[in-house]
């Protein structure tokens, strides 16, 4: 079992306490902008190999294996603005890192449809 966490900081993280869920790997941004983290349940027998990560707290990579088996975990924290060239640059940076035994998840700030834009963008959409 795996849980992941944006905008989670240090501070609150050691306040964080689950039964089951000790092993924890995080990135931090300054201050309250960015923050990432991914949990582990104990009962994971996770080999770290690898932690990739941000100044920023935008991104989190976890290499490792899993019963003998190599995984990257991956978890994003895309910034508001500029959201698809951030994504498409991140995949391409650590395009040697991904794989099919990749999981990726995170926090992409993409508008499913347009009602999930902000509000002070105008939506025009016939009744």
């Amino acid at each position: 079992m795996l849980a992941t966490r944006d905008s989670l900081h240090s501070k609150r993280l050691t306040r964080l306490k689950v039964k089951g869920w000790k092993k924890f790997f995080q990135a931090n941004g300054n201050g309250k902008k960015a923050g990432l983290t991914i949990l582990m349940s104990d009962k994971i027998n996770v080999k770290t190999r690898a932690i990739i990560s941000d100044r920023e707290g935008h991104y989190i990579i976890l290499k490792g294996a899993i019963q003998q088996e190599n995984i990257t975990l991956v978890n994003i924290y895309a910034p508001n603005m500029g959201t698809p060239k951030y994504i498409l640059k991140f995949l391409e940076d650590f395009e040697e890192e991904i794989n099919s035994n990749t999981i990726i998840v995170g926090d992409f700030n993409m508008p499913l449809t347009p009602l999930d834009i902000s509000s002070t963008q105008k939506i025009n959409k016939d009744i």
